[in-house]
């Protein structure tokens, strides 16, 4: 093999292999190990979110995911065993349903389970904007709490294709280490 050959093919294995490596937010603690054939960058997450990310294919031709952590010093009181029973509680998936019922109209709400969190999976439509057909959208939320606040993933397809990109959506999800 010419030196030249084998340098380009290490500079190209180097550069997959940094592709690949997870992503933190140092201040926050969340970080993303992103899925096979999904880039992380982090993104700017306005006031909303201390730390946020958008996590989407490789070819950047779909809208993907966002990921968003928000501080919440209620929490610091509570356990993790306390958080993860509260959202078990019927009165948890109430919440979400209100909260989102006015941008959403949510289908459903399961339980999400990963590393000793317990937290919620939604999938909800969009709904239409004042005078405004409504778009084509479906989104799948998972919401996880811990006593350092709440870690948000949306992914967001066009109603015809969620359903073959649930899966992708629920590893998106998994690929996500909410600050503890």
């Amino acid at each position: 093999m010419k030196f030249g050959t084998a340098v380009a093919i290490w500079g190209l294995l180097a550069a997959t292999a940094a592709a690949a490596d997870p992503m933190r937010d140092e201040a926050t603690g969340l970080a993303i190990d992103a899925p096979a054939g999904y880039v992380a960058e982090k993104i700017d997450g306005g006031a909303r979110y201390a730390a946020s990310f958008a996590i989407r294919k490789g070819d950047g031709a779909e809208p993907g995911c966002r990921v968003g952590f928000q501080a919440a010093p209620q929490n610091a009181g509570l356990s993790q065993a306390e958080i993860n029973a509260f959202t078990a509680k019927s009165e948890w998936s109430d919440l979400i349903k209100a909260t989102l019922a006015l941008y959403y109209d949510v289908i459903s709400v399961a339980p999400f389970e990963q590393g000793g969190l317990a937290g919620s999976a939604v999938v909800g439509d969009v709904k239409a904007a004042d005078g405004q057909p409504a778009p084509d959208a479906r989104s799948y939320f998972v919401l996880v709490d811990t006593p350092k606040g709440r870690t948000t993933v949306v992914c967001v397809a066009d109603k015809a294709a969620f359903d073959a990109r649930r899966a992708e959506f629920e590893a998106v999800a998994r690929s996500v280490q909410p600050p503890r």
